[in-house]
This record gives structure tokens, C-alpha cells and sequence, in this order.
């Protein structure tokens, strides 16, 4: 199943997340919320938390998951379940607590600096590689929810995205605009005006003295 669902990071999720939550939605499959939520959680988790628990890996595992990862990141997409190594897991039957867990696990992620553990396929991965592997991952699981009016709720979200960011960048120019007056790099108008009328008055006095006329 090819999600069109293009999340790359933790941000991307969580605005994801929120618009899921936001309204209404049905199962595409057997699989519940409940299993979508507690995998990407778990997944998180052990990108922070679960460190030294891989096995050491062989040369030709450790080329082969670097493969694996960049054909991934290439593609930008899981297309089959049996990508995923333990999904689907055991449904516990908690939506609230595995929406819960998931947004702890974002907040958790984004805190986190280091040291981030293997990944049981691709091996060594920094903070970026997991975020674009969670992207993919909430990519690919997303897809079996159904949503109702996302539509629309994601066209007012991108609007006011876009209202925050040219907000954002307002402020930024304005500042930087307060800077250069601070230095004195903003001259004040008519200064280079009089600075070149100087300059064509002395040179006029200057060829008056050399000239050759009456004196």
C-alpha cells in the first residue's frame, strides 16, 4: 500500500496527528488505531531508548543496511507490510493511551540529542536518518486511516502556517533593517546627492586655477 502521505518530520507527524485526531475517520483494514499509534511510538522509543540492545553486525550487514536505507530514502515510501520487521503488533485495544504514548514519544524525540540506537535493519543511524525513517514510517501507517473532512481542516491549517511564517519573516526584516540603522549603515537621503555636488564644485575650481584666461 503506497501512501501519498509525504511526513518528513517530527513536526510533519505531529500536524498529521492532529488533523487524524482532529475528525472524523474508519479503518481502511484490520488494522486498528490502537496498533498504528503503539508501533510509531514504539519505534521512537527505541531510536532513543534502545541503546547497546542490537547485536554486533557483520561487514556485509553493515554495507546491506546502508543500501537498504538509502534505496528507502529514495523511494520515500514503504509499499508492503512485510517492509516492516513486527508490524503488525498485538492490538491492546487502547486508543487513548497509544494516542497518548505517541505524543510523548514525539516530545521525547525532539528533546533528545543523543546517542541514538541501531536500527535492526539499516544499523547506525543519527538523529536526522531516524526522523526521515519515523517520517516514512507515520507516512506508511497513516495510510490506513480514512478521514472524513481533512480537506478542509488541512486547508486552514496551511493557511495559517503560511500567515505564522510570513509573520515570522516580517519580524526577521525588521530586525535586521533596526540593526543596520543601529550601525549607521542606513544613510540619511540626500547624503550622497550633496557628496557628489562637492565633488563637481571642487573640481570646478580646480580647472578655473589651471585655466588660461584674463586674470
Amino acid at each position: 500500500m503506497k501512501s501519498i502521505l509525504k511526513l518528513k518530520t517530527m513536526d510533519d507527524i505531529e500536524k498529521e496527528l492532529s488533523i487524524i485526531l482532529s475528525c472524523e475517520k474508519k479503518q481502511k483494514s484490520d488494522i486498528t488505531l490502537s496498533q498504528i499509534f503503539d508501533f510509531l511510538a514504539e519505534s521512537i522509543e527505541l531510536s532513543i531508548q534502545g541503546i547497546g540492545s542490537t547485536s554486533k553486525r557483520s561487514t556485509i550487514n553493515k554495507l546491506l543496511g546502508k543500501y537498504k536505507f538509502a534505496k528507502l530514502i529514495s523511494s520515500g515510501h514503504y509499499t508492503k507490510t512485510n517492509q516492516i520487521p513486527g508490524f503488525p503488533p498485538r492490538d491492546l485495544g487502547d486508543p487513548e493511551s497509544a494516542q497518548l504514548r505517541l505524543k510523548t514519544s514525539l516530545t521525547a524525540f525532539r528533546l533528545h540529542s543523543g546517542p541514538f540506537a541501531d536500527h535492526p535493519v539499516f544499523g547506525d543511524l543519527d538523529k536526522k536518518q531516524w526522523e526521515k525513517i519515523h517520517g516514512i514510517l507515520a507516512s506508511f501507517l497513516f495510510g490506513y486511516i480514512q478521514l472524513f473532512g481533512d480537506e478542509k481542516l488541512r486547508f486552514a491549517k496551511d493557511r495559517e502556517s503560511k500567515k505564522d511564517r510570513n509573520l515570522s519573516d516580517k519580524k526577521q526584516n525588521h530586525h535586521h533593517q533596526k540593526k543596520k540603522e543601529d550601525r549607521g549603515d542606513s544613510k540619511p537621503s540626500g547624503h550622497n546627492s550633496r557628496k557628489w555636488k562637492n565633488k563637481k564644485k571642487s573640481s570646478y575650481k580646480g580647472n578655473k586655477n589651471q585655466g588660461g584666461g584674463q586674470k
